[in-house]
């Protein structure tokens, strides 16, 4: 696959490379695990950019492309469901959106800061309206918001009939692997600038051998993760879809491992940003029950002829 976006989809995306730059430069180190950005989704919000997956010429295409270049930010925002999920299934509910897949009374991303629940429990989607008062954020060691909610029974909840679960399945693996790779891409990139810094025995770490050998796997296996993304997004196959997002979470751990090696002490430190992208990447590699429950449906719809 050869990904060289022309027309309205190429100034799209430079516009939001564009974006991400200025967001990126004002990081700063915090002394918390995640750092959340309200302004940035505001950004995308009043610019439209939410909406891409609508628009002819850019499509979900163009909202997985822009998912994964926003999260390789140092601070992290709420992207895959509003730019994959939202338009499609709610787009007249209020925004940042959280999502529960099964029991209402679970921990999610960015439930502190939401506006909009959906819950998907089997073959039905509803939806309710959020205050701060209806979640409990809680503490973990994920580089996300996290929150559950205080009473999830007495929530409005409002079914979303019609809802093609299917499709919001395969929109959200698409979403999960431009996610994961997103971030293991800027992690990477973090432990190339260190090991050509850091010395070892006289040497710069990055002319080691080994070390060059474990990068360049890092590497290779962090595009084909972006590969299988971009295919998924363009084809519509559900296939292709459960593919990705199976081979980014199989390939999370290991990954993670090697660039942290290499980084050693410095990056599990507040200072540093490596572990805002890693420690997002410990949660996104079990969701929809992880890389063998992406599997599973890769095997169930090749036989299926999906």
């Amino acid at each position: 696959m050869n990904f060289e976006p022309d027309g309205d989809l190429a100034l799209f995306l430079d516009a939001v490379q564009r974006t991400a730059s200025r967001h990126g430069q004002h990081w700063v180190p915090a002394q918390q695990r995640h750092l959340h950005a309200p302004a940035l989704e505001q950004e995308l919000e009043d610019s439209g950019y939410f909406g891409c997956i609508q628009e002819e010429g850019l499509g979900a295409l163009a909202a997985a492309a822009m998912v994964h270049e926003l999260s390789r930010l140092p601070v992290c925002a709420e992207l895959a469901a509003s730019a994959l999920i939202g338009p499609v299934v709610c787009p007249a509910w209020p925004r940042p959106l959280a999502v529960l897949w099964g029991a209402a009374d679970r921990p999610a991303r960015f439930l502190p800061q939401a506006r909009t629940v959906l819950q998907i429990q089997g073959d039905k989607l509803s939806a309710a309206r959020l205050t701060a008062a209806d979640v409990s954020p809680q503490e973990s060691a994920f580089a996300y918001p996290m929150g559950v909610l205080r009473d999830a029974a007495s929530l409005a909840w409002e079914p979303l009939p019609g809802a093609d679960i299917a499709e919001l399945t395969r929109l959200w693996r698409i979403g999960l692997a431009a996610e994961i790779a997103g971030c293991l891409q800027s992690a990477l990139d973090a432990v190339v600038d260190h090991v050509r810094e850091r010395r070892q025995f006289g040497r710069p770490l990055g002319s080691f051998q080994a070390i060059q050998h474990r990068l360049a796997m890092a590497a290779s296996a962090i595009q084909g993760a972006r590969w299988l993304m971009l295919r998924a997004a363009d084809t519509g196959s559900a296939l292709d879809a459960a593919t990705a997002a199976g081979y980014a979470q199989d390939i999370a751990t290991r990954t993670s491992y090697d660039l942290h090696q290499f980084m050693g002490a410095m990056g599990l430190t507040l200072e540093h940003p490596l572990h805002r992208w890693t420690y997002r990447v410990k949660l996104l590699r079990s969701e929809l029950g992880g890389a063998q429950m992406q599997f599973r449906a890769v095997a169930d719809l090749s036989f299926q002829g999906a």
